[in-house]
């Protein structure tokens, strides 16, 4: 076998520094605020990781009208912002937070800083991680999902969703799936009576008669009869510990 492990890590690294009101309370964990400062609204945000600031002025914030709204979103009179950038079209007198992604004012809903646009604000639920709904469809974030059967519409993860008909990473509907023979199994997999797939991905070579996952909230380690997996990607035994040389019978 031959080995391949993949990992991401999104590291954001701000730059400018602050005042020692800012330092305060960065150390004592806020690490997301507001304040104004010589008559004007300033946004801070503190990385840990990279153990610096980020700044930035409001400059058209009024700061005679303004207020804060949770630490992540502040409002004058006359606009709402998400960090230091406006929120196009929101209503300051009626906007609230819902959620840390979601929020709405009297006839919208926002996720982030995009309206739902469509959406029946009046049935409007939120569901848990990205996923809502209204009375017509659900969501993934802002994305409508056009679900193939709103009756059996059910999210089973923070990516993964099912109905009758279709299955569901995310905002895609995976098309290529037989749906009659879909199995989901940990990790992210599923498996049909001819492929196995990791999130959106097929997984080439896998074998689904024979495919099963290793149950670890850690990493991701899956095995057919013939090799074993981490995400879409083939690995080897070298590539393993012990522990995990044995449950890929290395």
């Amino acid at each position: 076998m031959t080995c391949h492990w993949s990992r991401v890590m999104i590291l954001v690294l701000c730059i400018m520094p602050a005042g020692c009101t800012s330092t305060l309370k960065a150390v004592t964990g806020t690490y997301s605020y507001y304040e104004v400062i010589d008559g004007k609204v300033t946004y801070f945000r503190w990385n840990p990781m990279g153990m610096r600031y980020y700044t930035s002025v409001l400059e058209q914030a009024d700061p005679e009208t303004s207020e804060a709204i949770g630490i992540e979103h502040w409002k004058d009179a006359t606009t709402v912002y998400e960090w230091d950038i406006p929120i196009l079209h929101a209503d300051p007198a009626t906007f609230k937070r819902l959620t840390e992604n979601y929020a709405r004012d009297a006839t919208q809903v926002f996720y982030g800083r995009t309206r739902l646009e469509g959406v029946d604000i009046n049935t409007f639920k939120r569901l848990g991680d990205a996923w809502s709904r209204d009375s017509d469809d659900f969501y993934f974030g802002n994305k409508h999902l056009d679900v193939c059967d709103i009756d059996t519409f059910e999210p089973l993860s923070m990516w993964q969703a099912l109905d009758s008909q279709c299955y569901y990473i995310e905002s895609k509907r995976l098309g290529a799936v037989d749906r009659p023979s879909l199995q989901i199994l940990w990790g992210a997999y599923a498996s049909d009576r001819s492929h196995v797939y990791w999130l959106e991905h097929v997984v080439d070579g896998a074998d689904p008669a024979t495919f099963e996952v290793k149950e670890d909230p850690i990493q991701t380690l899956a095995r057919d009869a013939n090799q074993c997996f981490s995400g879409p990607r083939v690995v080897t035994c070298d590539a393993l510990n012990p522990k995990e040389q044995a449950y890929s019978h290395c």
